[in-house]
């Protein structure tokens, strides 16, 4: 019984690649929710909405941040190494919420016809 219930779990345990990914494909991609649950293997609509929701507020509030580390935790090899890889995981989240944005730009600048970016020689007023 608990290797089923086991398996039942592991089964709604996604990556958190996996979930950037289907955020990514829904946000700036343009596909639907069904069609990036279909391909990717996602059980619920629910679960992959609320991933797009998350990564949205992220994108307004600019949420990418750590707390600070105490002094104990400073001298435990085994806490710097944890620190490390959130740390690692935030910049990876980051990179991705630039490329989210500098993406979103083009596509105004390009389809909208919207000028957003200073381009370079033009004169201060």
């Amino acid at each position: 019984m608990q290797d089923h219930i086991r398996d039942l779990l592991s089964r709604f345990q996604y990556s958190e690649q996996l979930r950037e990914t289907a955020v990514f494909r829904i946000l700036f991609g343009g596909e639907e929710v069904s069609q990036v649950m279909d391909d990717l293997g996602i059980h619920s609509g629910h679960t992959l909405r609320s991933w797009v929701q998350l990564y949205r507020q992220k994108m307004k509030t600019g949420l990418l941040t750590l707390p600070a580390m105490k002094q104990a935790q400073k001298r435990d090899m085994a806490a710097l190494k944890q620190r490390n890889e959130e740390l690692e995981q935030t910049l990876q989240q980051a990179n991705l919420l630039i490329l989210a944005l500098n993406t979103m730009i083009e596509t105004a600048e390009k389809e909208l016809n919207v000028p957003i970016r200073k381009k370079s020689g033009t004169k201060r007023s």
